[in-house]
């Protein structure tokens, strides 16, 4: 029986049909066929689906044919570089997304079984939130679990996309949602976004008291025209500009772009321009005093601040703690507002 078995996974192998043993050295499901099927499907030509799965299009393509053949059936209809998939193609893929889900999971599984010890928590975070989250929720964390080990890397969100892309971190933290495929966001707050005005800007005189809020609000209609210190096009903030300028139908008159909120903070509370910042971020920027704060609009513009990770995975014990704490301590960054 065994080496029937071990006989037919090698005529796989022959075929090209990846559903095999990979030997003793590697102990996770082999599911490369699933993947470049599904990949390719989401990206629809050769050239990007290849440069996601790190191979050359020419090994993608030569794959692809070959699987095809050993089929017997065209999981692609091929328009110029284009490739769609044919109605067994779609059949297959959602199947095989199943598979690769399940996969996830069992590796979780699996890399918690192999280790004594829990292996890293990697976790990423954009640059400017890391100063007020992550010290409290380590301090707090490492209190409970003092063996394991977590690592925080921050970045601006494009940066952190490709971290995870890339899989050198397991959960981000991130303002705009299903930007990533096979992640699921959990929204873990809703983060408003405040306008940044100096003290003696003439459109201070025309901000007005919502009932319920501690802070005022602010129509950006009254700063058409205006400059503006915004973060680069890399940055969420940037893109959260945008949306704000389309919906209220303003344009501004001139734009400086600088990374860091800190030195936005600082160019206007030096009167060079106005701009924007995270409700959640302003708490560590008191020494700003000749910069006021609104939120936007009658209605507060906010942004999903969301905690994604990958399809399938099993918390653990820890790494549900660690989820907590985190929440906990972006939440109380938005006390007293």
């Amino acid at each position: 029986m065994l080496k029937g078995l071990k006989n037919s996974c090698k005529l796989f192998k022959e075929n090209n049909n990846i559903l095999c043993f990979a030997g003793e050295g590697n102990r996770r499901m082999n599911l490369k066929e699933q993947l470049y099927v599904c990949t390719l499907a989401r990206c629809r030509t050769i050239s990007r689906a290849a440069e996601e799965l790190y191979i050359s299009p020419a090994a993608l393509s030569i794959y692809i044919s070959n699987l095809e053949k050993y089929l017997g059936v065209r999981l692609f209809d091929r328009t110029g570089k284009s490739f769609v998939l044919t109605s067994t193609g779609e059949e297959y893929v959602v199947r095989a997304q199943k598979m690769l889900e399940m996969k996830s999971e069992f590796d979780g599984i699996l890399e918690r079984t192999l280790k004594k010890g829990h292996p890293a928590i990697r976790i990423g975070i954009q640059q400017r939130r890391a100063i007020s989250v992550v010290p409290d929720t380590l301090c707090r964390f490492l209190k409970e679990y003092p063996d394991v080990e977590v690592v925080f890397r921050d970045g601006n969100q494009e940066e952190l996309n490709k971290m995870y892309r890339d899989g050198f971190i397991d959960f981000m933290l991130s303002i705009f949602s299903d930007e990533l495929v096979d992640a699921v966001y959990e929204e873990v707050a809703r983060e408003k976004v405040v306008v940044a005005l100096p003290k003696n800007h003439p459109a201070n005189a025309m901000a007005y008291e919502v009932p319920g809020d501690t802070m005022k609000h602010m129509d950006m209609q009254h700063l058409d025209g205006e400059t503006f210190v915004l973060p680069t096009t890399a940055q969420s903030m940037r893109a959260t500009a945008a949306r704000i300028f389309e919906q209220a139908r303003i344009r501004p008159g001139r734009i400086i772009e600088i990374a860091h909120f800190d030195i936005i903070m600082s160019m206007v509370e030096k009167k060079m321009g106005v701009g924007f910042n995270r409700l959640g971020y302003i708490r560590d920027m008191e020494r700003f005093t000749g910069v006021n704060y609104y939120l936007v609009g009658k209605d507060s513009y906010s942004s999903p601040l969301s905690l994604v990770y990958r399809k399938g995975h099993v918390f653990s014990e820890c790494e549900m703690r660690l989820k907590e704490i985190l929440v906990e301590t972006i939440q109380k960054c938005y006390e007293n507002y």
